[in-house]
């Protein structure tokens, strides 16, 4: 994977996690008082953040399949790429944990 991709990807990521994290913490702390309408805004932009991060996955999935393809596995973009991968891939997973927790 060309090195300007893989940071464009590293750089991305970095700040939808920190967007994601900020909100979420308003969400669950609610220290502002947050009336119903909006948490739902909140809840939003975090519901949008997460498909983001899908939609990133995706791309950082193609990627690395098209550059191991071409080059020998053991390759240091490789490598992190697939580290950024289950980044993602954990953070998807607690998203939706979560979001099935609060809908409960």
């Amino acid at each position: 994977m060309p090195e300007h991709k893989l940071s464009g990807i590293r750089v991305q990521m970095a700040r939808m996690l920190e967007i994601y994290s900020l909100l979420r913490g308003q969400i669950e702390g609610n220290q502002l008082g947050l009336s119903a309408g909006e948490r739902q805004r909140l809840q939003s932009g975090i519901d949008t953040i997460a498909s983001n991060m899908r939609d990133l996955l995706t791309v950082l999935t193609q990627q690395k399949e098209e550059t191991s393809a071409a080059v020998k596995s053991g390759d240091a973009d490789i490598s992190e790429a697939q580290e950024l991968e289950e980044i993602l891939d954990a953070v998807l997973k607690w998203h939706t944990e979560v979001s099935l927790d609060s809908d409960s």
